[in-house]
């Protein structure tokens, strides 16, 4: 099928025909209006609605096309039908190809302003689109050669003639077919819209691709730019690891110099300290894309600056600190105090702080750390700069609900007795122990409370006290071993501790893990009337039992010249035993293994028992000839005092 546009295709240089200029240029390409006009669409449509009113009017014979239908502009484009007859074929071919193709041009080239509504309805790319004038041109040779008569090309030629005023006036009013511009105006601007949208997206992809392979290359490197500095220290090739390492080395070889009115007063080098800086280097190696782009083609911005913040104070830092002479040697007349609610009395009064002169020397030493990480190497040192200062004042809203509390939960009395003594708990260590919540509840520091129990166990115990005593051999003074009163520290904090959570007045009994034989409620007759006493002087031992003595017999001690004396003091009888072996060593290291029938040891391996190898008693036989230790006594004795001892009776070993 031929058509205009075909034609037009073939011809150098030909664009776009517009509504205004597409006869002319058509004229200049040598197309003959007449055939322009003919095969126009406003001839195309007056065709058509002249086969449309034969076929309503059933006149199908007048045309050989009388079977076709009523179509769209864009749809008369066909091809050459195979029964066209020679005689027919000239009229379609009288006009010269040049012609055609400027008639296809007039039609197809104006889809902004020419398309019907019938064209938009069938065709969607207005490039593509079949003129009128193209069906027109191989139609209309069809039609006539129906009739197939000689003079048919000679009287379609004069129709043609004839026709063309009208067929460019009615073509005209089918370029002005309400909606049709609108609807090619449309068109054309989605495919301008499409090509800039288009147009925009290939450069964002140039520059996406392009930036990415900038930032990968160049801007995101793991090394340092060639000229980087940091606070002055050449950083250029260096890893952030590697510039963090540098920076610290540099850093810590400085030197701070501590001035006094203008005079040197110490000085701290070699720092050994360890910088939080690393986030920093790695924002100064790696920032913001448009700001490394800058530093990149400009490399006087590659100079960066940053804090040398230490992590914290070493070694070194605080041995030459504490070596200051200001520090070391500060002398002060007032010591810096906060105020405070006194707990020593019941009237809870607030005593007003106190501003000192005293050195604060954990704001000084914070002062020379920040110095050095601001690269400030020169101190100026003011003394009352760095006065301590109380952080307590007597004003304080704080200060005045403590108060209140003091007078509402530390005025409890609680009163611990025992071995003859007792003791208050004061406010202060009632506060250590206690806590209450704003509801009233109270909650008990059993830690707090083994502490306090501790430190008042002494004032119970009654072991290793020195005690005055009148007893058989006469009266004595002696102290030492492990006889009296102890305190039970763990089952006395459990006690304290239920007490304490009560929040009421109480008087209580402390718990003892031993007591004396005498009385638990006194520290002087804490022995009382049931003990065995050995007089090393006079070498003698004593049993009594309900203030009666039941025993009494000659002994032999320790050996005092071999250094293995009988030791002094109050001890508890540990156990009985019969018969028993003894076993040790003597002085030479030779051991022995001495079987005896009694056995009451009291302290450390030594005791009372039968010596039945011995032939006297008492005297100064100890002196030279002692015991290891032991108390010798005469089989019958010691079988009787066997049979009085038990386990805790005290013991009582004097000069």
């Amino acid at each position: 099928m031929v058509t205009l546009r075909k034609v037009l295709k073939k011809k150098k240089g030909v664009k776009y025909l517009g509504k205004h200029d597409a006869p002319n240029r058509l004229k200049k390409l040598g197309i003959k209006k007449r055939y322009i006009d003919k095969h126009s669409k406003a001839s195309v449509l007056e065709k058509n609605a002249a086969a449309s009113d034969a076929l309503k009017k059933g006149e199908e014979e007048s045309r050989t096309d009388a079977d076709t239908r009523t179509l769209p502009v864009s749809d008369l484009t066909v091809e050459e039908p195979a029964a066209v007859t020679a005689a027919a074929k000239p009229v379609a071919t009288e006009e010269p190809a040049e012609e055609t193709a400027a008639a296809e041009a007039t039609v197809t080239e104006e889809p902004a302003e020419e398309t019907s509504a019938a064209e938009a309805a069938v065709t969607k790319e207005p490039a593509e689109e079949t003129s009128a004038a193209e069906a027109a041109v191989t139609e209309e040779p069809a039609e006539e050669t129906v009739d197939a008569e000689p003079a048919a090309t000679e009287q379609a030629a004069e129709e043609t003639v004839a026709a063309e005023p009208a067929t460019t006036e009615q073509a005209a009013e089918v370029s002005h077919a309400p909606g049709t511009a609108g609807l090619r105006s449309g068109r054309v601007q989605k495919r301008r819209t499409g090509r800039i949208l288009l147009i925009l997206v290939i450069i964002l992809a140039v520059l996406g691709v392009g930036g990415f392979a900038l930032n990968r290359i160049v801007l995101n490197a793991d090394t340092f730019q060639s000229g980087s500095s940091i606070n002055g220290i050449d950083v250029s090739g260096l890893t952030q690891a590697k510039a963090v390492e540098k920076l610290t080395d540099e850093w810590n070889k400085k030197t701070l110099t501590i001035t006094e009115k203008d005079s040197k007063i110490g000085t701290i080098r070699n720092f050994d300290l360890e910088y939080d800086i690393n986030q920093q280097v790695k924002e100064c190696l790696h920032p913001s894309f448009f700001r490394k782009l800058l530093r990149t083609v400009r490399p006087s911005k590659r100079s960066y600056s940053i804090a040398m913040t230490a992590k914290a104070s070493s070694r070194s830092f605080d041995r030459q600190f504490r070596r200051l002479s200001f520090v070391k040697d500060n002398k002060y007349t007032t010591k810096t105090r906060n105020a405070y609610v006194d707990l020593t009395s019941s009237d809870f009064k607030i005593v007003k702080e106190v501003y000192g002169d005293n050195l604060d020397k954990s704001k000084l030493k914070k002062a020379l750390l920040s110095a050095i990480a601001r690269d400030k190497m020169k101190f100026s040192y003011t003394a009352a700069d760095y006065y301590e200062k109380p952080t307590v004042l007597s004003d304080s809203e704080t200060l005045k609900e403590r108060q209140a509390y003091a007078e509402k939960y530390l005025t409890k009395k609680i009163t611990v007795t025992g071995a003859g003594k007792k003791y208050t708990i004061k406010p202060a260590q009632l506060d250590k122990m206690i806590s209450v919540s704003k509801s009233g509840e109270i909650t008990v520091d059993e830690k707090a409370v083994k502490t306090f129990v501790k430190s008042i166990a002494d004032r119970f115990t009654t072991v290793g006290m020195t005690r005055h005593l009148k007893l058989k051999g006469g009266k004595v003074t002696i102290s030492g071993g492990n006889y009296g009163n102890t305190l039970n520290i763990t089952k006395e904090t459990t006690r304290l501790s239920r007490v304490l959570a009560e929040g009421k007045d109480a008087t209580t009994e402390a718990v003892f893990s031993m007591t004396g034989y005498g009385s638990s409620s006194s520290v002087t007759d804490d022995i009382g009337d049931f003990y065995v006493e050995v007089s090393i002087s006079k070498q003698h031992v004593w049993c009594v039992k309900d203030g009666k003595t039941v025993v009494s017999a000659d002994v032999v001690t320790g050996n005092v010249k071999e250094g293995n004396g009988t030791p002094e003091g109050v001890f508890s009888l540990m156990y009985k035993q019969s018969p028993s072996t003894l076993e040790g060593r003597n002085n030479d290291g030779s051991s022995y293994k001495t079987p005896v029938k009694y056995w009451m040891p009291f302290y450390a391996g030594c005791g009372f028992h039968d010596a039945k190898w011995r032939d006297s008693f008492g005297g100064s036989i100890y002196l030279r000839n002692g015991s290891h230790g032991c108390v010798n006594m005469p089989p019958a004795k010691a079988a009787k005092l066997y049979s009085y001892v038990e386990a805790g009776m005290p013991v009582i070993v004097h000069p």
